[in-house]
């Protein structure tokens, strides 16, 4: 299996950077004076709030390139504190669900090219989506987790997909605290 971002993630990755670069030029002037990036950047985004209708999409696409090429989160950071945005809990858990979706595809995968479905069926515990899991989160119970692959590869029941959503958001609360 190819675990490398699709075009289809990738994009959706650009619209949610796309979507801070609007609530950054809806900042009043005060938050932005004490925005934590560049000048280069806070200026282009002081030009942004003085444009209208199509040029001000441009600006914001502009804007949002610009932002694509470095870390956002001091800057999601800023607009959780000040604003009460959600744009970084969204992202928080787009990561989770891909992540989730390619531990269960890495299991399908491996179940389909059994030659024998009849017996027990375990998944390989070194496969990459797992040591990745592993890595992001040391406390993850990695078994717990691919047990419960393993059993969504051989069922199809969704409830084992969302064990492994909830192990993963557990985990990443834990990360955080």
């Amino acid at each position: 299996m190819n675990y490398t971002i699709s075009r289809t993630e990738q994009k959706r990755r650009a619209k949610e950077v796309e979507k801070l670069s609007r609530e950054l030029v809806e900042l009043p002037p005060a938050d932005l004076a004490s925005l934590p990036c560049d000048d280069f950047l806070r200026e282009e985004i002081r030009l942004a709030q003085t444009l209208k209708a199509g040029s001000r999409k441009r600006q914001i696409k502009y804007i949002t390139k610009e932002l694509r090429q470095q870390p956002l989160d001091s800057l999601l950071d800023f607009l959780e504190e000040r604003k009460g945005s959600r744009l970084k809990h969204n992202i928080e858990h787009q990561e989770l669900e891909r992540l989730r979706n390619d531990i269960i595809g890495a299991a399908i995968d491996e179940y389909n090219n059994l030659e024998d479905h009849e017996g027990y069926f375990s998944m390989d515990r070194n496969a990459p989506p797992l040591r990745q899991a592993a890595e992001m989160f040391p406390t993850l119970n990695i078994e717990a987790i691919a047990g419960a692959a393993d059993n969504f590869a051989v069922t199809r029941k969704a409830g084992q997909s969302r064990e492994i959503f909830r192990a993963l958001k557990a985990a990443a609360e834990k990360n955080k605290y």
